[in-house]
Protein backbone atom coordinates (compact mmCIF):
# COMPACT_ATOMS: atom_id res chain seq x y z
CA UNK A 1 0.00 0.00 0.00
CA UNK A 2 2.98 2.74 1.01
CA UNK A 3 4.53 1.44 -2.25
CA UNK A 4 1.30 2.58 -3.95
CA UNK A 5 0.82 5.78 -2.14
CA UNK A 6 4.28 6.61 -3.26
CA UNK A 7 4.15 6.22 -6.57
CA UNK A 8 0.84 8.20 -7.23
CA UNK A 9 3.03 10.60 -4.85
CA UNK A 10 5.42 10.75 -7.67
CA UNK A 11 3.27 10.76 -10.35
CA UNK A 12 1.39 14.03 -9.01
CA UNK A 13 5.02 15.55 -8.42
CA UNK A 14 5.40 15.01 -12.46
CA UNK A 15 2.89 17.15 -13.52
CA UNK A 16 0.34 17.24 -16.46
CA UNK A 17 2.73 15.38 -18.49
CA UNK A 18 2.76 12.10 -16.90
CA UNK A 19 -0.75 11.26 -18.15
CA UNK A 20 0.68 11.16 -21.31
CA UNK A 21 3.17 9.10 -20.45
CA UNK A 22 1.35 6.73 -18.62
CA UNK A 23 -0.38 6.20 -22.06
CA UNK A 24 2.40 6.24 -23.80
CA UNK A 25 3.52 3.16 -21.65
CA UNK A 26 0.39 1.58 -21.67
CA UNK A 27 0.75 1.75 -25.67
CA UNK A 28 4.29 0.40 -25.66
CA UNK A 29 2.98 -2.50 -23.60
CA UNK A 30 -0.33 -3.18 -25.43
CA UNK A 31 1.98 -3.38 -28.72
CA UNK A 32 4.81 -5.81 -26.76
CA UNK A 33 2.30 -8.11 -25.68
CA UNK A 34 0.10 -8.45 -28.92
CA UNK A 35 3.94 -8.90 -31.11
CA UNK A 36 4.62 -11.58 -28.63
CA UNK A 37 1.62 -13.70 -28.97
CA UNK A 38 1.61 -12.72 -32.94
CA UNK A 39 5.51 -14.01 -33.36
CA UNK A 40 4.76 -16.87 -31.14
CA UNK A 41 2.39 -18.15 -33.50
CA UNK A 42 3.57 -16.87 -36.73
CA UNK A 43 7.63 -18.36 -35.73
CA UNK A 44 8.28 -22.11 -36.32
CA UNK A 45 12.25 -23.79 -37.32
CA UNK A 46 12.71 -23.92 -41.27
CA UNK A 47 14.40 -27.53 -40.53
CA UNK A 48 11.22 -28.98 -39.12
CA UNK A 49 8.84 -27.19 -41.69
CA UNK A 50 10.98 -28.13 -45.11
CA UNK A 51 11.00 -32.11 -43.52
CA UNK A 52 7.70 -31.49 -42.97
CA UNK A 53 7.04 -30.00 -46.97
CA UNK A 54 8.73 -32.90 -48.09
CA UNK A 55 7.10 -35.47 -46.44
CA UNK A 56 3.49 -33.87 -47.77
CA UNK A 57 4.44 -33.82 -51.04
CA UNK A 58 4.99 -37.32 -51.64
CA UNK A 59 1.99 -38.66 -53.38
CA UNK A 60 -0.22 -35.99 -53.18
CA UNK A 61 -1.21 -33.33 -55.72
CA UNK A 62 -0.22 -29.46 -55.13
CA UNK A 63 -3.65 -28.65 -54.29
CA UNK A 64 -3.53 -31.25 -51.77
CA UNK A 65 -0.43 -29.80 -49.89
CA UNK A 66 -1.56 -26.48 -50.44
CA UNK A 67 -4.94 -27.04 -48.72
CA UNK A 68 -3.16 -28.90 -45.57
CA UNK A 69 -0.35 -25.63 -44.99
CA UNK A 70 -2.97 -23.24 -45.59
CA UNK A 71 -4.98 -24.56 -42.72
CA UNK A 72 -1.68 -23.93 -40.47
CA UNK A 73 -0.44 -20.55 -38.74
CA UNK A 74 2.54 -19.94 -39.17
CA UNK A 75 4.23 -17.86 -41.87
CA UNK A 76 6.28 -20.55 -43.58
CA UNK A 77 3.28 -22.26 -43.56
CA UNK A 78 1.25 -19.95 -45.85
CA UNK A 79 4.30 -19.19 -47.54
CA UNK A 80 3.96 -22.50 -48.54
CA UNK A 81 0.51 -23.07 -49.52
CA UNK A 82 1.08 -20.13 -51.74
CA UNK A 83 3.70 -21.95 -53.42
CA UNK A 84 1.69 -25.35 -54.04
CA UNK A 85 -1.21 -23.05 -55.12
CA UNK A 86 0.52 -21.42 -57.71
CA UNK A 87 1.87 -24.42 -58.80
CA UNK A 88 -1.49 -26.47 -58.85
CA UNK A 89 -2.88 -23.80 -60.84
CA UNK A 90 0.09 -23.10 -63.09
CA UNK A 91 0.82 -19.77 -62.60
CA UNK A 92 4.24 -18.24 -61.79
CA UNK A 93 5.72 -19.78 -58.52
CA UNK A 94 8.42 -16.94 -57.70
CA UNK A 95 5.99 -14.44 -58.08
CA UNK A 96 3.39 -16.01 -55.83
CA UNK A 97 6.08 -16.53 -53.15
CA UNK A 98 7.30 -13.18 -53.28
CA UNK A 99 4.13 -11.74 -52.88
CA UNK A 100 2.74 -14.20 -49.97
CA UNK A 101 6.77 -13.24 -48.14
CA UNK A 102 5.78 -9.94 -48.30
CA UNK A 103 1.81 -10.03 -46.70
CA UNK A 104 3.65 -11.88 -44.19
CA UNK A 105 6.63 -8.97 -43.42
CA UNK A 106 3.79 -6.32 -43.40
CA UNK A 107 1.62 -8.47 -40.58
CA UNK A 108 5.24 -9.26 -38.61
CA UNK A 109 6.09 -5.16 -38.82
CA UNK A 110 2.28 -4.28 -37.79
CA UNK A 111 2.94 -2.25 -34.83
CA UNK A 112 6.97 -1.89 -34.44
CA UNK A 113 6.43 1.80 -36.02
CA UNK A 114 3.89 2.70 -33.08
CA UNK A 115 7.20 1.68 -30.93
CA UNK A 116 10.02 3.23 -32.98
CA UNK A 117 7.68 6.59 -32.68
CA UNK A 118 7.37 6.13 -28.39
CA UNK A 119 11.18 5.55 -28.23
CA UNK A 120 11.99 9.25 -29.65
CA UNK A 121 8.37 10.65 -27.94
CA UNK A 122 8.95 9.44 -24.69
CA UNK A 123 11.84 11.48 -23.49
CA UNK A 124 10.50 14.43 -25.21
CA UNK A 125 7.53 14.45 -23.12
CA UNK A 126 9.43 13.82 -20.48
CA UNK A 127 12.09 17.17 -20.78
CA UNK A 128 8.75 19.14 -22.00
CA UNK A 129 7.41 18.49 -18.32
CA UNK A 130 10.93 19.04 -16.66
CA UNK A 131 10.82 22.44 -18.59
CA UNK A 132 7.79 23.49 -17.34
CA UNK A 133 8.33 22.33 -13.79
CA UNK A 134 11.30 24.39 -13.97
CA UNK A 135 9.45 27.07 -14.84
CA UNK A 136 7.04 26.99 -12.33
CA UNK A 137 10.06 26.79 -9.76
CA UNK A 138 11.47 29.64 -10.84
CA UNK A 139 8.14 31.43 -10.82
CA UNK A 140 7.16 30.91 -7.11
CA UNK A 141 11.02 31.60 -6.11
CA UNK A 142 11.24 34.41 -4.15
CA UNK A 143 14.51 35.38 -2.88
CA UNK A 144 13.70 38.04 -0.58
CA UNK A 145 11.18 35.62 1.09
CA UNK A 146 14.33 33.72 2.74
CA UNK A 147 13.76 30.28 1.02
CA UNK A 148 16.38 29.72 -1.63
CA UNK A 149 16.05 26.16 -1.25
CA UNK A 150 12.74 26.01 -2.66
CA UNK A 151 14.18 26.04 -6.69
CA UNK A 152 16.10 23.19 -5.78
CA UNK A 153 13.12 20.83 -4.72
CA UNK A 154 10.92 22.12 -7.59
CA UNK A 155 13.51 21.30 -9.95
CA UNK A 156 14.05 17.86 -7.84
CA UNK A 157 10.65 17.29 -8.78
CA UNK A 158 10.33 18.27 -12.26
CA UNK A 159 13.23 15.82 -13.14
CA UNK A 160 10.40 13.24 -12.41
CA UNK A 161 8.91 13.13 -15.87
CA UNK A 162 12.40 13.27 -17.62
CA UNK A 163 13.25 9.97 -15.47
CA UNK A 164 9.87 8.74 -16.43
CA UNK A 165 9.80 9.24 -20.19
CA UNK A 166 13.73 7.72 -20.27
CA UNK A 167 11.79 5.06 -18.77
CA UNK A 168 9.07 4.10 -21.24
CA UNK A 169 11.13 4.83 -23.95
CA UNK A 170 13.74 1.76 -22.32
CA UNK A 171 10.92 -0.22 -22.57
CA UNK A 172 9.69 1.05 -26.36
CA UNK A 173 13.61 0.59 -27.50
CA UNK A 174 13.86 -2.82 -25.94
CA UNK A 175 10.63 -3.88 -27.21
CA UNK A 176 11.41 -2.97 -31.09
CA UNK A 177 15.05 -4.19 -31.06
CA UNK A 178 14.34 -7.46 -29.46
CA UNK A 179 11.34 -7.83 -32.36
CA UNK A 180 13.51 -6.33 -35.19
CA UNK A 181 15.54 -9.14 -34.34
CA UNK A 182 12.89 -11.63 -34.97
CA UNK A 183 11.42 -10.31 -38.04
CA UNK A 184 14.89 -10.72 -39.23
CA UNK A 185 15.40 -13.96 -38.45
CA UNK A 186 11.83 -14.49 -39.83
CA UNK A 187 12.44 -12.97 -43.04
CA UNK A 188 15.37 -14.89 -43.97
CA UNK A 189 13.88 -17.99 -43.02
CA UNK A 190 11.38 -17.17 -45.81
CA UNK A 191 14.22 -16.21 -48.32
CA UNK A 192 15.71 -19.92 -47.97
CA UNK A 193 12.17 -21.18 -48.27
CA UNK A 194 11.57 -19.62 -51.34
CA UNK A 195 14.66 -20.45 -52.59
CA UNK A 196 14.22 -24.87 -51.28
CA UNK A 197 10.90 -24.67 -52.81
CA UNK A 198 11.43 -23.04 -55.87
CA UNK A 199 14.37 -25.61 -56.85
CA UNK A 200 11.61 -28.54 -55.55
CA UNK A 201 9.05 -27.30 -58.70
CA UNK A 202 12.00 -27.07 -61.16
CA UNK A 203 12.63 -30.41 -59.92
CA UNK A 204 9.30 -31.55 -60.25
CA UNK A 205 8.74 -29.38 -63.68
CA UNK A 206 11.68 -31.25 -64.98
CA UNK A 207 10.88 -34.81 -63.85
CA UNK A 208 7.28 -34.51 -65.59
CA UNK A 209 8.81 -33.27 -68.79
CA UNK A 210 11.76 -36.37 -68.70
CA UNK A 211 8.65 -38.87 -68.13
CA UNK A 212 6.53 -36.98 -70.59
CA UNK A 213 9.18 -37.32 -73.62
CA UNK A 214 9.83 -41.22 -72.51
CA UNK A 215 6.01 -41.90 -72.99
CA UNK A 216 6.15 -40.30 -76.32
CA UNK A 217 8.81 -41.98 -77.47
CA UNK A 218 7.79 -45.56 -76.57
CA UNK A 219 4.46 -44.65 -78.17
CA UNK A 220 6.29 -43.56 -81.18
Amino acid sequence: MEILQGVIHYFNQGGLVMYFLLLASIGAGAVIIDRWRYYRRRRAPLKAHWQKVKEMSVGKKPAEVAAYFAQRHTALDKMTAAGFRAQAGGRNVSLALEASAQLEVAKLKKGLPVLAMLVTLSPILGLMGTVIGMIQSFSVFNLQSGSPMAITGGVGEALIATVTGLMVATLALLGHSYFGLQLDSMVTDMEQLGSLLEDMFFTTKGQMVTERGKKQHEAA
